[in-house]
């Protein structure tokens, strides 16, 4: 492998002296393909600095092809270059050329059907390195409509390797809110699922690949149940997972959490947990986010008591990399704080949710960068440690930011009716604070303009919401729609009630009668139920 790669090396040196600069001329003469096998090669890891360079040259050069010459390179050849230049993604030019790639997909859409499915998973593979820009989502949904066509067809996914199955599904999970991403990945799941029997033939890494980005989509059924069978395999594989790299177990608990209920999911994650208690002394080794994915999905089974410990072993590592919460994500440190939160009375947990409430509280100024459901999901989990300073003062900040979306033109409205009841019963934890008053009458507002009906509230919800709300009896006086949210709580409820009690009249009225019942004594009970 030494040998391997300073070959590359020295090849990569030896291109960019004497082809680089020819590269236009040399695609006029059809020799484009040689490039794009060239730079797919000295891209690798393998190829180092000097492969990264020669990348980022050929990149520079295509990002100014013009139309006539970019078709002319071909789109097996842009499909190689795109895959090389994403293993570059923080180079500039790397992405500026992946760009006119892309727009190429777009305005050419058609060619796309002389790719064989492996290529087409090399396109979207190198596209996916850039999910925030317009270009790729626009060419990765013209990619999925293929897959989509290909699917259909007698053409079908067969020929896709396992490796192809995996960097389609994770390129696809980029864009999970495209209506074509989801497609093409129920599609892809469709294929999984005819393999089904042979997934004993998947590597692990593709597993986990393919678990991660399913995940993207647990309310469609065929993700959820490749997902199952996957689980399934994980747990024949229990006596090998420590073969799985950290990232690999990160990625399968994540995609698992999708489908709590699941026995597959749950015996899967917990055999992880355990495996990763084994490997308690290497979790310097985990990334930030590969720790906050654990941390997020071993929440979703809080009562399992191997998922609480490898927990708490995660809430002891990430004390001691405290110094470097400022890399972590927004989301990132989100999932941390719901995910510790599950276990509130662990000490591990709660030094942890105070040292992270103290990273949130430096990142006052950009709160505007958490999403919605990861600035609910803070304040119902830092609201588990009340007694706490930093949790309550960063709870105030955070009421702050949800006053400010609420004054602009959109309001609350990208708030779901979850992030809105976990907000609440945050929120009550610390009545005291003006800003958090301030903040719950904001939402009550917003629950009133949707119509209280629509959140589908339980009984449970509906008290605590009631609960929260009048822990500020003032404002609830001069403010009407606290009010009339209690009303209509209290009115849903009382329907709730009354249908039950008709529903078992109902049943009763349908059995053979039995001596001293009668009609007249099932309204009294009625009336009795609904009085109460």
């Amino acid at each position: 492998m030494a040998d391997h790669a300073e070959f590359l090396q020295k090849a990569a040196v030896d291109f960019q002296r004497r082809f680089v600069a020819s590269f236009e001329e040399d695609i006029r003469a059809g020799k484009s393909w040689g490039y794009a096998t060239i730079c797919n090669a000295v891209s690798r890891k393998a190829g180092g600095q000097a492969g990264g360079e020669a990348c980022e040259r050929i990149a520079s050069r295509v990002s100014r092809l013009d139309d006539a010459l970019i078709r002319e390179v071909g789109i097996r050849a842009l499909s190689l270059l795109a895959a090389s230049f994403g293993r570059h993604s923080k180079r500039v030019e790397c992405r500026n050329g992946a760009i006119r790639i892309a727009k190429f997909c777009c305005d050419e859409n058609g060619s796309l059907q002389e790719l064989n499915n492996l290529s087409l998973a090399a396109l979207i593979s190198g596209f996916s390195k850039w999910p925030d820009q317009a270009a790729f989502r626009q060419a990765a949904v013209a990619i999925a409509g293929e897959v989509i066509r290909r699917a259909g067809s007698r053409i079908q996914l067969s020929d896709l390797t396992q490796q192809g199955l995996a960097s389609l599904v994770n390129g696809f999970s980029k864009w999970p809110e495209e209506a074509a991403s989801r497609q093409a990945a129920v599609a892809l799941a469709g294929e999984v699922m005819h393999r089904s029997g042979r997934l004993c033939d998947f590597a692990q890494q593709g597993l986990a690949i393919l678990v991660n980005g399913f995940g993207k989509w647990p309310e469609e059924p065929p993700c959820g149940q490749v997902t199952v069978a996957i689980a399934g395999e994980v747990l024949r594989r229990a006596k090998w997972l420590h073969n799985f790299n950290q990232q690999d177990l990160a990625n399968l608990v994540n995609g698992f959490s999708k489908w709590p209920d699941e026995v597959a999911s749950r015996q899967a994650t917990v055999a992880i947990a355990g495996e990763l208690l084994r490997r308690a002394a290497q979790l310097t080794d985990f990334t930030q986010q590969g720790l906050a994915n654990l941390v997020n999905g071993f929440c979703k089974w809080p009562e399992d008591g191997v998922c609480r410990k490898a927990t708490a072993a995660i809430a002891g590592e990430v004390l001691c990399r405290a110094a470097q919460l400022p890399d972590h994500t927004a989301q990132g440190l989100a999932n941390l704080v719901n995910g510790f939160s599950k276990w509130p009375e662990e000490a591990a947990s709660r030094q942890a949710a105070v040292a992270l409430a103290r990273e949130v509280l430096r990142r006052a100024a950009r709160l505007c960068d958490f999403a919605s459901q990861a600035l609910a999901n803070l304040v119902n989990g830092f609201s588990k440690w009340p007694e706490e300073l930093p949790c309550g003062r960063v709870t105030v900040a955070l009421a702050g930011e949800v006053l400010q979306r609420a004054n602009h033109e959109k309001g609350l409205s990208e708030f779901t009716s979850q992030d809105l009841r976990g907000l609440v019963d945050g929120f009550s934890r610390w009545p005291e604070e003006s800003a958090v008053r301030r903040a719950t009458i904001a939402i009550a507002d917003e629950v009133l303009r949707r119509g209280v009906r629509l959140f589908d509230f339980t009984q449970l919800e509906a008290e605590n919401l009631i609960n929260g709300f009048s822990r500020w009896p003032e404002e609830a006086a001069c403010h009407p729609a606290i009010t009339d949210i209690a009303k209509e709580l209290q009115l849903i409820h009382l329907q709730a009630v009354q249908h039950r009690v008709e529903e078992k009249r109902y049943h009763q009225m349908s059995e053979p009668r039995i001596a001293g019942s009668s009609s007249a004594q099932a309204v009294v009970n009625v009336h009795d139920a609904t009085s109460s």
